[in-house]
């Protein structure tokens, strides 16, 4: 009964997206932001299809309202399709430029589909727009590792460890990359300190000690 009733509402909001041309801009954002929580509701339940639904419908409202663009983008990449979950995150930051989150977000596809340059230059805007955020300086070191970049990665673990000395990712990373520049002893303190954080990387640490070791 439950779901007939969200879907209901969903061919409800189709309806009502006829008349949305002669509700004010305010109403229209309105009623947009109300089916963005819907669709926020589906994916917390991870019905991704419902919530892009939803967030559709939302844009049918208010074509440039940034939040529907951004959990749009967000339930595509759960879905695996990096292509329309970059499109959206493009798009939510053409209309809100200092959107953090969308910069860390299609920086992270970039860096996974090998795009580094373009990675890079992501998590620049993303650290421009929030000079603190941990998991951008992280994942910058990371793209810059692939690149051949040692130092700036060395030093962008270094910055988000500054910043947050309570998060093991960049402790492990920093470890790694001491330990492939046959820095052992101050490797082995990152790694210790990072399964201190979180004991369940222990197993991660072990297997990628191994595969340097093995080079």
């Amino acid at each position: 009964m439950g779901k007939s009733i969200l879907v209901s509402g969903l061919f409800l909001g189709l309806y009502l997206g006829t008349s949305a041309i002669i509700a004010t801009a305010e109403t229209r954002e309105e009623t947009a932001a109300s089916y963005v929580d819907l669709g926020d509701k589906f994916a917390h339940h991870a019905d991704f299809t419902r919530a892009i639904a939803a967030y559709n419908i939302a844009l049918q409202f208010a074509p440039d309202f940034a939040p529907a663009y951004f959990n749009r983008g967000v339930a595509y990449e759960a879905r695996g399709e990096s292509v329309k979950a970059i499109a959206d995150y493009t798009r939510a930051l053409e209309i809100v430029p200092r959107l953090t989150t969308a910069w860390y977000n299609r920086g992270n596809l970039r860096l996974k589909e090998g795009d580094l340059d373009a990675a890079v230059i992501d998590f620049d805007q993303a650290l421009e727009s929030d000079p603190r955020y941990v998991m951008a300086y992280n994942n910058r070191g990371i793209a810059r590792i692939s690149m051949g970049d040692v130092e700036g990665a060395l030093a962008d673990f270094n910055a988000a460890i500054q910043i947050d000395s309570h998060r093991p990712e960049a402790y492990v990373n920093r470890g790694l990359l001491r330990l492939q520049q046959g820095q052992r002893v101050e490797a082995q303190h990152d790694f210790a300190r990072s399964i201190a954080l979180q004991p369940s990387l222990r197993a991660f640490i072990d297997s990628r000690i191994s595969q340097i070791s093995q080079k």
